[in-house]
């Protein structure tokens, strides 16, 4: 058997989710997973909101609600896109979606959640998540190929990296959180990132360069170093 490995994902709602919940990819995406459990390995998946999220916190912004109230809309829209996850997963994950860390399950299945509190988003949940179970790899699968100087869809010139500093990835996101805000990773995950030394791969929510991602394989995305 493979030497035990434990990974956590960060699947981006733009990934899962958007505009609508992606059937055919969470029926892909939980057989990858099967495959890679049944080869001995532990994974847990944190699943984002996507533009349903965006569209309850947009109109809830737009109704006078606070960060707080809008944060707290999003949030119940990740964990019902991880409800979905676990369902096409079966008896290979939990069902209950735990709604903080305090709440994890024995990490015998697959442990799916989304959101947690206000203030952290799900890429925040999901680097937390990885200190606490002593994964070897945070895999952030979103809908851009890696970590660039600028935003892609924006700016065709920017450059793609290869491999980038944790300190380097803090310089580009920034320091602040709002809520519905995408970007490639979230502030507060490039901390904990960079704080404990975690092993990150940024990478295109394809459910193959996922899989590569997880085995150290070749995903096409961006290595984030850790450590301060």
């Amino acid at each position: 058997m493979v030497r035990e490995l434990r990974a956590v994902i960060s699947l981006g709602g733009s990934v899962a989710a958007s505009p609508a919940p992606k059937l055919g990819f969470m029926r892909e995406f939980a057989r990858m997973l099967t495959g890679v459990v049944d080869r001995g390995y532990r994974v847990a998946v944190v699943v984002g909101g996507g533009r349903v999220a965006r569209e309850y916190i947009r109109c809830a912004s737009e109704l006078g609600a606070s960060q707080e109230v809008c944060d707290e809309l999003g949030i119940a829209v990740t964990r019902m896109n991880a409800r979905l996850i676990a369902l096409a997963l079966g008896e290979r994950a939990h069902q209950r979606i735990p709604r903080s860390l305090e709440e994890l399950p024995e990490w015998d299945r697959v442990i799916v959640m989304g959101g947690t509190e206000p203030g952290h988003t799900t890429d925040a949940v999901a680097a937390m998540l990885a200190v606490r179970l002593g994964a070897e790899v945070l895999v952030v699968a979103t809908d851009v190929d890696g970590v660039y100087s600028a935003d892609p869809k924006r700016f065709p010139e920017a450059v793609k990296y290869a491999r980038i500093r944790a300190e380097e990835l803090e310089e580009l996101v920034g320091s602040v959180h709002t809520a519905g805000a995408s970007t490639i990773v979230d502030p507060k995950a490039v901390r904990v990132i960079k704080e404990h030394g975690l092993r990150a791969v940024v990478v295109r929510g394809e459910v193959e360069r996922i899989r590569a991602a997880i085995l150290g394989g070749e995903h096409g995305g961006t290595e984030v170093v850790g450590g301060a």
